[in-house]
């Protein structure tokens, strides 16, 4: 299995701060919005959406945006992995991405699909040229009227193979610690409700995650999810059972088997608060050759005390021990934070896996979502916006949606990981303060330990990644603005060996509006990578042009 490619957060965090701090200004900005005056009173699409096209609100079924993409980058170490030996080649690497991004919104089918060809041309070592594929998909297509649904979604992106190798500030260094990864989801499910007094869902999902290198582990996963919930003659007392069967087949290593039945109640206080109890049995045979059964039990709550904050909290016992899930969102006139803390088994790649700053194009959606929700109360008007929102601002800082947010690595096994992040973003007449934190911690459950990935690799049973981010955006114009980002990653292995890797970036630069649908920036970078067996560092400048049609 795989993990993502270590991209800053604080660079991405930087672009879509000044982004949209660029374009709000253009929209005579309202006190906590970024959408103009005239577009609240009329409905029509937000001002930084780009204009022209940009937007699902013109009525048009299907919306198909190509664009094309020139980048220039100078870089003192091209070949990141020849730092150790002292011998960093300079050279200047020319990438030429043409893309294409289409919007389907009609009765049955909401989808969104952009996918980019990213051709780059080296000059060192001379004539050496290679292609990356970068997708990011998912829809949903309703095949019969109020019953049969099917979801589907799929990624490709560069990632690391190991948290300890050499990591990438970016993803037109060569470094033969990254390879390209892939993701297919498909998921047919139909709801209905029983004799009026229940609902029923019953789903299957089926993926299969692919990495071009060898060493990585291919993972097919197929599962099986049931629920029936309904009401009782108390009028705040709900119930639900919930049942999942999931089989994950791996290229290299033996197949697993976890199967989950939960019985739940919740009960609402009041409208904006209610509690959750559960309790259930679960087998697998993640930590032994043989399936194990385990009883689970949890409680929790949801408070909703305004349409601006939510909060909510589960935590249960399980058979690795307790697991939870927290989440705090809290949006202000001119600020917006962000938390998130889960502990529970991984076994496809964090960024298939996660909700919230998984990839760009999450980091991007939850921004604009905060900044869209006051004047877009229809949920699925909002969810439009806010994913026309994200493809637009991801174009725009020249960086592929699907690229993860943050540090992680290759993995072929079940794990129990606990995710933490934090995001703060302030917003001023004329400056944009962003800050990011975040935290994994994964350990090795799996019985068998000689599957060739990071842990069996480097004798570990414990991988802990802990960064920060902080960026400031500063609007010079309207139409252009300039950033400075600074982050740290550091990657920690503890088992039968230590291990430590520390990624450290600086980045500076200004973006701008060339015309109505041409974005430039001019960038420059210094980044820093400590380790035992590869460390280096690299100077680079990096210029962007993009262009919508």
């Amino acid at each position: 299995m795989k993990l993502d490619r270590l991209f800053p957060a604080a660079h991405l965090a930087a672009m879509v701060a000044a982004y949209l701090c660029a374009q709000s200004i253009q929209a005579q900005q309202i006190s906590g919005s970024v959408l103009s005056e005239s577009s609240t009173a009329t409905g029509s699409q937000p001002a930084f959406l780009g204009g022209n096209n940009m937007g699902s609100g013109d009525g048009r079924a299907f919306i198909i945006t190509p664009r094309i993409t020139l980048g220039e980058t100078w870089s003192d170490n091209v070949r990141l992995n020849a730092g150790s030996t002292g011998s960093k080649e300079s050279g200047f690497i020319t990438e030429l991405a043409p893309g294409v991004r289409v919007d389907a919104r009609t009765a049955r089918l909401k989808a969104y699909f952009d996918y980019s060809l990213r051709g780059q041309f080296y000059s060192t070592p001379s004539g050496y040229s290679r292609t990356q594929n970068q997708l990011n998909t998912f829809g949903t297509l309703e095949a019969v009227s109020n019953w049969l649904y099917v979801d589907f979604s799929g990624i490709i992106a560069q990632q690391a193979i190991s948290a300890f190798g050499t990591q990438s500030p970016g993803s037109a260094n060569i470094n033969n610690n990254t390879t390209e990864t892939s993701t297919y989801r498909l998921s047919p499910y139909i709801r209905g409700q029983v004799a009026g007094v229940a609902e029923y869902l019953l789903r299957y999902n089926y993926s299969t995650t692919h990495a071009n290198a060898s060493i990585a582990s291919d993972v097919d996963l197929a599962e099986w999810v049931g629920q029936l919930r309904g009401s009782t003659p108390f009028q705040s007392l709900r119930w639900a059972l919930d049942a999942s069967q999931q089989t994950a087949e791996y290229s290299y290593g033996r197949k697993t088997d976890s199967d989950r039945f939960t019985a739940s109640a919740t009960y609402i206080v009041v409208p904006q608060f209610r509690v959750t109890f559960s309790g259930g049995q679960e087998a697998n045979n993640y930590a032994s050759v043989d399936k194990e059964s385990h009883t689970t039990h949890g409680y929790g709550f949801d408070w909703n005390p305004t349409e601006r904050t939510q909060i909510s909290a589960f935590r249960d016992k399980r058979f690795f021990g307790d697991g939870h899930r927290y989440t705090v969102n809290q949006r202000f006139p001119l600020s917006s934070i962000s938390y998130s803390d889960t502990k529970d088994v991984s076994i496809l790649p964090n960024q298939f896996t996660s909700v919230g700053m998984g990839t760009v194009f999450d980091l991007f959606k939850q921004i604009c979502r905060q900044q869209l929700a006051s004047q877009l109360p229809d949920p699925i008007q909002l969810d439009i916006a806010a994913n026309n929102c994200a493809s637009v601002l991801s174009a725009a800082s020249g960086v592929s949606a699907s690229t993860p947010v943050t540090s992680s690595f290759l993995s072929s096994r079940a794990t129990i990981q606990r995710r933490q992040q934090l995001a703060l973003a302030v917003q001023g007449v004329r400056n944009t303060l962003t800050i990011m934190f975040n935290r994994n911690e994964s350990d090795s459950i799996l019985a068998s330990d000689s599957i060739q990935d990071d842990f069996y690799r480097n004798s570990v049973n414990s991988i802990k990644q802990r960064g920060v981010s902080i960026s400031l955006a500063h609007q010079l114009s309207g139409l252009t603005t300039a950033n400075l980002t600074a982050s740290r990653q550091e990657s920690t292995g503890t088992g039968t060996t230590a291990l430590k890797a520390t990624t450290t970036l600086y980045q500076g630069g200004i973006s701008t509006k060339l015309g109505p649908k041409t974005t430039g920036s001019l960038n420059v970078r210094h980044s820093k990578f400590d380790s035992s067996t590869n460390p280096y560092t690299e100077n680079a400048v990096i210029g962007m042009l993009s262009v919508l049609f």
